[in-house]
């Protein structure tokens, strides 16, 4: 893929997941495209777009003081050290890497709420923690489909 088109496609990848995020506030739609970056070592492309995620996540408001970045750093973390027991490119893989990402959540959810000057809440915070974790996989594999390089790189 040229360095035109991958730019094109992370940018309208971008756009759609900052419309996902209008319908469904509390969602990061744009993990499975941290993951896709991981699963292809696209290290050039994760070093302008990464920012790009957190400052999106800051700015709507889904994760401000910051907690955008411990989110991606979360993400980065449970993605490598779950390559170490399951192929990268695997569903079951994303699967249980989504299900440790909505624990992730929960905790960065709980940590933060004092910060926010919110009470925290558990039962919406779980709802949150649990559509984010059935989100990831079933969004990162159609994206897997709509990019011909998804998940090459490590397999």
């Amino acid at each position: 893929m040229s360095p035109l088109a991958n730019a094109i496609w992370w940018l309208g990848f971008t756009a759609s997941g900052v419309c996902i995020e209008a319908v469904a506030p509390g969602l990061d739609a744009l993990v499975p495209g941290v993951i896709i970056l991981l699963q292809e070592r696209d290290y050039k492309a994760m070093l302008w777009l990464l920012p790009l995620f957190i400052l999106l996540q800051e700015g709507m408001g889904s994760s401000p003081f910051g907690g955008s970045v411990l989110w991606y750093l979360a993400v980065v973390i449970c993605y490598r050290l779950g390559r170490r027991f399951f192929p990268a490119g695997n569903f079951i893989f994303v699967f249980a890497l989504s299900a440790v990402l909505g624990a992730a959540l929960y905790g960065l959810q709980w940590l933060q709420a004092p910060v926010r000057g919110i009470v925290f809440d558990m039962n919406a915070t779980m709802d949150a923690c649990l559509l984010q974790a059935a989100y990831v996989p079933f969004m990162w594999k159609l994206c897997a489909m709509l990019r011909p390089k998804a998940g090459h790189a490590e397999e």
